[in-house]
């Protein structure tokens, strides 16, 4: 006789059955493992003019699993070693030029660790950068708009602070 749960028959031949439909439940080993591993999901609202800052200043964060990112000091402090996915995705300019180029850089442990570069013909535009980086328990990461790779790059351009951008990290593996 099958199990009821909520009005769902569950039965065990070859596999748990739900229903009269008899969709079963196998085992993958493609499954969540912990649904809390840190994380963080954010953005810079604050509106300044400033389009080039070390770090880039996510100060809206909506998801910050564990309480790993720092809206005060902008940077993700990793609490276990681990592959570390991270992206920045936003509008990037200089408010005013049509022709401008930037760097768009990771800053691990207060250095830059690697950086893109962009050149354009349009007011704005979309940048996007995404990477997975090996770190340890207790390495910091965060990201930094047209500094990179000398202390100031000489263009006004960087990331638009008003919402437009999207930041994230995650612990993956």
């Amino acid at each position: 006789m099958p199990l009821n749960i909520k009005g769902y028959n569950l039965a065990n031949s070859a596999g748990l059955s739900f229903g009269t439909s008899g969709t079963k439940i196998v085992n993958t080993t493609y499954v969540p493992r912990d649904p809390y591993l840190p994380g963080m999901l954010g953005s810079c609202t604050d509106g300044s003019g400033a389009y080039k800052c070390y770090p880039f200043p996510v100060n809206d964060v909506n998801v910050n699993v564990n309480n790993v990112w720092s809206t005060s000091s902008f940077a993700f402090t990793c609490p276990v070693a681990g592959i570390y996915y991270t992206s920045y995705s936003g509008i990037c300019g200089n408010g005013s030029a049509t022709s401008y180029n930037g760097y768009y850089g990771l800053i691990v442990n207060g250095g830059l660790w690697y950086f893109s570069y962009r050149d354009t013909n349009n007011t704005w535009d979309l940048h996007h950068v995404e990477m997975m980086v090996k770190l340890s328990a207790g390495d910091t990461i965060a990201w930094a708009m047209n500094i990179a790779p000398a202390p100031d790059a000489s263009t006004t351009a960087g990331s638009y602070r008003a919402n437009h951008n999207t930041c994230t990290i995650w612990l993956v593996g």
